[in-house]
Parts: structure tokens; C-alpha cells; sequence
């Protein structure tokens, strides 16, 4: 018969035979020992639990200071009771119509009760008085593509919740770029208060580019934008000596067919290449970043040439990373973008493309801080990284509701969407208010500068 696991059923009676006596005293020195072994094998206490992101009271958090800043870029959504500064109604004639989605009927507004929460450090409300004080007597630029308007255009209406704003170049309401109105894609509004002034500059690939044609091209060919990656665009390079904050927005652009040229017109690449051409597929991720680093480095070159001639008028150039679409599946799938709630911490992965493209903002920023620098520029660089907190906001977009009252008529099974752009108000809002903390740390920089460098009374 085999043996048992607890041991041999054998009893001895040996132990029958020992004393009582020193059958107590055994038992007695096994108490302390049974003692040890129990306070030793005690199991460690559960930590607590986590912070749910509805969490009514979240931790009390510090702003950053210089000597310890804060990193935006990492945080979680959590639902906040306040509302946006403004609406579609008291903003109307700022905002493109397509992302004016209370004006267009979009009936849920989950979507505008939600504050980024970095980990870490406290992302204050966006503040009109600190930034126009902080930008006081100054001009603030924003360069790039749509999304770089989209910015502006919420930058500029949570300024005019408190500070009247006045447009002094193109036009008022409408599509802009989406109708042709090529007046809307260069703006510029003045706040008389703070002799401060905001501008919008189109350059939807930061470089010299020939845009490719709005008309669909013959059956079976294709249409390429034309970039010229070592050429600026001066359209707005040459508006660069009069602009002291300039906020450079791009890269969806970059996803359509596109040739790459150098300044002599030869061809050094081509994304989804013509295949009459006969050429070799480059991709669109190292265009990217030599269009980054060739825009900023005539910023660089521009406020260099300015602060030989100005040395007291510092510059502050700001990398706006890629802000990602959330199509789910076909474009005019009327269910492209319907997600009502922001994605929680680590619910979605990051998109190789995305990150790519962001690296390509932080790297080139970073490299650029360094050569102004060098150069004696007078000019900071900074890196606004809002890739990872946009790739959480699937529900911020405008949808089906970048026409008016689309579901008026019923639903139907080709329906156009946007889930590119960004409603305003709407998360874009945060975007700006990470923007002022950089602003802010810029103009703190430069008044502490000047008092040190001044003479003593």
C-alpha cells in the first residue's frame, strides 16, 4: 500500500511512555516558537485602492514652479462639475461653423465636462487676465494647418470670455478653408486692453508646398501635394521679426499623397508614390520632422537677425504635437465617431503613428532650444505634447455634426463625419490652458531677466 502524503498511518506508542511531566514541558517551549512563526507569516496589509477618474475630490496639487516642472503629457480625464468659458452662441462669429457643434445641434454635453488631470502637478483653468498679462503688448501667432486654427480659434474665444477682442484682418464667420474663403485662413484679432494681438497663419505643411487639387483626379490616377522641404513658406517666415510667441500646429497633412522636393526641385521622396513614376516609397514620418526642424530653424534664423538689431525683445517658439483623428472605420460611416466619453488611463493603446509623430515634435523642439541657444537667438523652445491626452478624447470631435441638424432628416447609410477636428468649446480648450503655464514660465523667464540685468538704483 502506498505511502500517505501527511506521513505514515503508523502510530507509535512510544510516546505514550514519556512523563507527564515533561510531556507539559514540551508543550510549553513549542507556545513561543508557534507564537514566532505566526507574527512572521502574517500577510503584508492590501495598499489602498486607486482613485476612480469621477473622483469628486482628487488630490491637492502643487502648480509647477522653475525648479520643478510639471509634465503635462501624462495624466488621466476626470469629470468636473464646471463648464466651458464660453458657448457656441457668445463665440459664434470666431468659430468655424463645422466645429461650432452646439450651433449644429449636437445634443449630448458629456463631452464638455471633463478636465485633463496630469500626474503629478495641477493643471490651473485657463486664466484671460494671466495670459494677456503675460503676452502684454506682445504677438502671439499661431502656423500650421487647420488643427492650428482650431487652436487659435479657442485661444481667441477664451480671451474674449473676458476681454473684448476685435478682428482687424479676414473675415468674420463661415467655413474658411473647407468653402474656399481664403481670407478666414489668415486672421489676426487685437485686444485693445493689453495692446496684445493673436494671428492665424495657413501652412499646412509648415514648409513651401503646392496643395493638391480639391477636384477628385481622373478614374485610376492620383493627386499628390507637392512639399519642398528645405524652402520656407513666407507667407508667414517673413511675418516671423514682428512675432514674439509663435505656436507652429501640423502634420495630418502629411497622411495624403505627397512628393518631396529639395530647394533645386529634385525629388528626395513621395508618400503613396505615382506609380507612373517608378519611384520608391519614403513614407511621410521623416518628411515630418525635416519640415519641423526647417520651420523652426528659420524662426531661429529670423529672431537671431531680430535680436541683433532688437536685443531686448525675446522670442518664445512652441511645438504643438500631432493631435491624432479617431475614425472607426469608413469616413462617412454615420457610427465614424460616436464615442460620448473620454477613453480612461491605459484603456487604449498608443498608435505607433502617433507616437512617431510626436517624437518628431519633442526631438525637434528640444534640438532647436539648443542651437538658438548657441546662437545667441533670444529664443526658448518649447514642446507642447498634447498627443497622448487628444488620443484619449475620441468622444471631443464634431462627428456627424459638422453639417447642421444632420439627423433632421433621418439617419442615412452614408453620412460625411469629422473626427479630426475638435468642437469648440471643447477638449482643444486644454490645450491652451497648457499653453498659458509655458507662456507664463516664458514671461516669468524674461521679467527675471531684466530686473537681474538692470542697474541697481
Amino acid at each position: 500500500m502506498g505511502a500517505s502524503i501527511f506521513g505514515s498511518s503508523h502510530h507509535s506508542t512510544s510516546s505514550s511512555l514519556l512523563p507527564k511531566r515533561a510531556i507539559a514541558v514540551a508543550l510549553y517551549a513549542l507556545i513561543p516558537l508557534a507564537l514566532l512563526h505566526y507574527l512572521l507569516t502574517l500577510p503584508a496589509p492590501l495598499p489602498p485602492p486607486p482613485p476612480t477618474t469621477a473622483s469628486p475630490s482628487p488630490p491637492l496639487l502643487q502648480p509647477e514652479t522653475a525648479a520643478a516642472r510639471c509634465d503635462y503629457s501624462d495624466g488621466e480625464w476626470v469629470q468636473a462639475a464646471a463648464g466651458p468659458r464660453y458657448n457656441g452662441t457668445s463665440c459664434g462669429e470666431t468659430i468655424k461653423a463645422g466645429q461650432n457643434c452646439e450651433a449644429h445641434g449636437r445634443p449630448d454635453t458629456g463631452y464638455l465636462h471633463w478636465r485633463w488631470r496630469p500626474r503629478g502637478c495641477a493643471l490651473p483653468p485657463f486664466d484671460p487676465a494671466e495670459f494677456l498679462r503675460a503676452v502684454r503688448g506682445r504677438h502671439v501667432a499661431f502656423v500650421g494647418d487647420s488643427l492650428a486654427r482650431n487652436q487659435c480659434e479657442s485661444l481667441v474665444c477664451l480671451l474674449a470670455s473676458a476681454f473684448p477682442a476685435r478682428l482687424v484682418r479676414g473675415a468674420g464667420g463661415g467655413d474658411g478653408d473647407g468653402d474656399g474663403d481664403e481670407l478666414r485662413k489668415f486672421r489676426r484679432w487685437a485686444f485693445p486692453s493689453h495692446n496684445a494681438t493673436v494671428s492665424v497663419f495657413w501652412s499646412p505643411f509648415l514648409v513651401n508646398g503646392t496643395e493638391r487639387p480639391k477636384a477628385p483626379p481622373p478614374a485610376g490616377g492620383t493627386y499628390h501635394n507637392r512639399i519642398y522641404l528645405d524652402q520656407p513658406d513666407e507667407r508667414w517666415a517673413a511675418a516671423v521679426p514682428g512675432v514674439d510667441v509663435v505656436v507652429l500646429s501640423a502634420g495630418q497633412w502629411y497622411l495624403n499623397a505627397a512628393m518631396f522636393y529639395d530647394r533645386g526641385g529634385a525629388v528626395v521622396g513621395c508618400h503613396r508614390c505615382p506609380p507612373e513614376r517608378n519611384l520608391t516609397e519614403t513614407g511621410f514620418f521623416g518628411a515630418f520632422r525635416l519640415a519641423v526642424r526647417g520651420a523652426l530653424r528659420e524662426v531661429i534664423s529670423r529672431a537671431a537677425a531680430a535680436a541683433a538689431a532688437s536685443p531686448a525683445r525675446p522670442r518664445l517658439a512652441v511645438v504643438t504635437t500631432f493631435s491624432p483623428a479617431h475614425f472607426e472605420g469608413e469616413w462617412d460611416s454615420p457610427t465614424a465617431c460616436v464615442r460620448t466619453e473620454p477613453y480612461a488611463r491605459g484603456e487604449r493603446e498608443p498608435l505607433y503613428m502617433d507616437e512617431e509623430m510626436m517624437r518628431a515634435g519633442v526631438e525637434e523642439a528640444a534640438a532647436a532650444g539648443a542651437d538658438a541657444g548657441a546662437r545667441g537667438a533670444g529664443l526658448s523652445v518649447e514642446a507642447l505634447q498634447v498627443t497622448r491626452l487628444a488620443a484619449m478624447r475620441a468622444d471631443g470631435h464634431p462627428g456627424l455634426y459638422t453639417q447642421a441638424f444632420p439627423l433632421a432628416g433621418g439617419m442615412r447609410d452614408r453620412m460625411p463625419n469629422d473626427c479630426v477636428h475638435w468642437c469648440l468649446p471643447g477638449p482643444i480648450d486644454t490645450w491652451n490652458e497648457i499653453l498659458l503655464q509655458l507662456v507664463k514660465r516664458w514671461a516669468d523667464g524674461v521679467a527675471a531677466s531684466v530686473s537681474s540685468s538692470s542697474p541697481s538704483p
